[in-house]
């Protein structure tokens, strides 16, 4: 089920494994700042030639968004949507020793018509209270992840993310400000239904969805929002591409 072969998901390889290689490049040359990963990350993209030079829908400009906190001060991440003049790239600089990076990324790969929709959170730092947060994020999302069938509802499965978020005391959704319920756990793709409460459509209806919860903590707003994006398949039997979603669930990797 898990680490299924993400055949039509060439293009959210091409943006994950360049925004390692951006993270990598940058993250020890000191005052890097949004505007420059995003503008490295986004040259790395489309120096592969597989991938569009804009985004799936704008804003964000080129596609893509990234965001700079610390541990001590996560309110960075705690955006509302992308498409927020607020959420732009800034001149925020990124702390290499406990920051905290978001980045997403939605440019369309060329053969396959799909968009990378990547979107991950990294946290930098060593703090245990941070590490175990990110950690319980990444696990609920494949918890939510592991519940779904074929014939489950797209209304269904946001009712079993809030049940799995609360059991972990947890809380979060997707606003999306083109959905009508304004809040979702995902999405279909390539073409955009949400999957949110009053959903009626089967899961195994589309080709792909989303699973991207906003995972914090209602009871502590010093916790960082973390956002991640896993894309599953329930056609047929259930295949869940999660090979770019914690780039950093192996240390060596930078």
């Amino acid at each position: 089920m898990f680490n299924a072969p993400c055949e039509r998901g060439r293009g959210r390889m091409v943006v994950a494994e360049a925004f390692i290689r951006t993270l990598r490049e940058l993250r020890e040359r000191g005052n890097v700042t949004e505007v420059g990963f995003r503008d490295h990350w986004h040259r790395v993209v489309v120096e592969s030639g597989e991938m569009t030079w804009d985004g799936w829908y704008p804003p964000p400009l080129m596609g893509m968004a990234v965001l700079f906190a610390t541990a001590a001060d996560p309110s960075r991440v705690n955006f509302r949507t992308f498409r927020d003049g607020e959420s732009f790239v800034s001149r925020a600089t990124l702390d290499p020793v406990d920051g905290i990076v978001l980045g997403y990324a939605s440019n369309v790969h060329r053969r396959t018509g799909l968009p990378g929709d990547f979107a991950t959170t990294v946290y930098l730092g060593r703090e245990q209270r941070l590490l175990d947060h990110f950690r319980q994020a990444a696990d609920v999302c494949r918890e939510i992840a592991s519940v779904v069938r074929p014939d489950l509802t797209a209304g269904e499965l946001p009712a079993e993310a809030l049940t799995a978020l609360a059991r972990r005391g947890l809380g979060g959704t997707t606003h999306s400000d083109t959905d009508p319920d304004g809040h979702n756990v995902g999405h279909s793709l390539p073409r955009r239904l949400f999957v949110r409460r009053g959903g009626d459509s089967r899961l195994d209806s589309v080709d792909q969805f989303t699973i991207e919860p906003q995972v914090g903590s209602p009871d502590d707003p010093t916790l960082p929002k973390i956002m991640l994006h896993y894309v599953v398949s329930a056609q047929e039997q259930v295949a869940v591409c999660d090979a770019c979603e914690d780039p950093l669930r192996d240390p060596a990797i930078i």
